[in-house]
């Protein structure tokens, strides 16, 4: 089964997103003498990033999974 077009161009966006999120031109707008908890902005920048797209990633695979496994209606 085919998944749900809906679901296929999330996944397409949020690849999109995630490479543009860490181009070099955006990236130095986080390049800052700031901390945060401690941290620089940068760093925290990076890591709470990465765990936002890790998460998304997770969740569009659950719903991309589960709707393979659905039987198709014909």
């Amino acid at each position: 089964m085919r998944p749900p077009a809906k679901l296929t161009e999330r996944a397409l966006v949020l690849a999109l997103t995630a490479f543009l999120a860490w181009i070099p031109p955006l990236v130095g707008v986080f390049s800052l003498d700031g901390f945060v908890f401690g941290l620089p902005v940068l760093f925290v920048y990076f890591f709470a990033g990465w765990a936002i797209f890790i998460a998304l990633c997770a969740w569009i695979t659950r719903k991309l999974r589960q709707s393979a496994q659905q039987p198709e209606d014909i």
